[in-house]
């Protein structure tokens, strides 16, 4: 198993996620092996997830005298969670101020990742060594803000017959990596299958750093 797939595999297979606010669920933690400090966000998992997903008009959302505009459904849900997300983050990570930091996200996770990198870079302050976002879904409005020269790496995987990551139309991401096979008419019914096996796509491409 490659890196990238590897970091897919955890966010898919952590068991132990903190729920939090609007069904919002996240994991904070620490690898001494490879000296990094971790927050990951899990997927949609819920009726109510799904709803939120849907809610996609335009919304202002004001962190810490700053605006991000998002959509509606994101800036409701990562408000629920009263900051507990990025404090245990930014707790963790003065603890161990000598590792990397690292953000991760699939599906709606990859929306609460990506606001949760921009928070802590107003917020906390805090600069942020990995974006990385699977199944990821477009939520910035704003067309010129971009994290792309705020973070060191950021990687924003999506594949073609993976139909949750077309949402949005009015929205845009910050990169847009492609892997897996190429969409095609007859795999579009198979898209859960897509949305749930970034585990097994090709990351050549997108390895280095």
């Amino acid at each position: 198993m490659t890196k990238e797939q590897q970091k897919f595999y955890d966010i898919k297979h952590t068991s132990d996620y903190t729920e939090i606010g609007i069904d919002v669920d996240y994991k904070v933690y620490v690898d001494d092996d490879k000296k990094e400090v971790v927050l990951l966000f899990e997927e949609t998992d819920s009726n109510t997830d799904w709803k939120h997903n849907f809610l996609f008009f335009p919304f202002p959302l004001k962190l810490d005298k700053t605006c991000f505009w998002i959509t509606y459904g994101y800036a409701k849900i990562y408000k629920s969670t009263n900051n507990k997300p990025i404090n245990d983050f930014v707790i963790a990570c003065l603890s161990h101020q000598d590792y990397k930091r690292c953000v991760r996200g699939w599906s709606l996770g990859s929306a609460m990742a990506k606001i949760a990198v921009r928070h802590l870079l107003s917020y906390a302050r805090l600069s942020i060594d990995e974006l990385t976002t699977y199944g990821d879904v477009k939520c910035w409005f704003n067309p010129f803000y971009s994290l792309k020269n705020k973070v060191k790496r950021i990687r924003e995987y999506v594949t073609g017959n993976d139909a949750v990551t077309w949402f949005h139309l009015l929205f845009r991401r910050d990169v847009k990596c492609k892997v897996g096979p190429k969409f095609s008419l007859k795999e579009i019914f198979k898209t859960e299958y897509y949305h749930t096996h970034y585990e097994e796509y090709d990351y050549k491409n997108f390895e280095e750093d």
